[in-house]
């Protein structure tokens, strides 16, 4: 269940985006994404690695470099795989 909750949190906010896009609200689709990204994603991804004890809390601010958290992929859409 917690695994679905994940995949609901990540994938509600592409949604949103595609109902903005249909709306042709391209500056704030733009904004959104940029947000979803580079913020929201980041988060999400390390609040999740922090749960399963893949990551120590200290090191949320890694999230944040560009493909950090492609070395969790498995534990990320997978569960505790490492």
């Amino acid at each position: 269940m917690k695994l679905l909750f994940y995949y609901l949190q990540i994938l509600l906010p592409v949604a949103l985006m595609v109902y903005l896009y249909e709306r042709e609200l391209y500056a704030t689709t733009l904004v959104a994404i940029l947000v979803y990204v580079l913020l929201y994603r980041p988060l999400v991804d390390s609040h999740r690695l922090i749960r399963l004890g893949e990551m120590p809390r200290k090191d949320r601010w890694k999230m944040f470099i560009p493909f950090y958290g492609a070395k969790y992929f498995g534990a990320l859409y997978f569960g505790a795989l490492s």
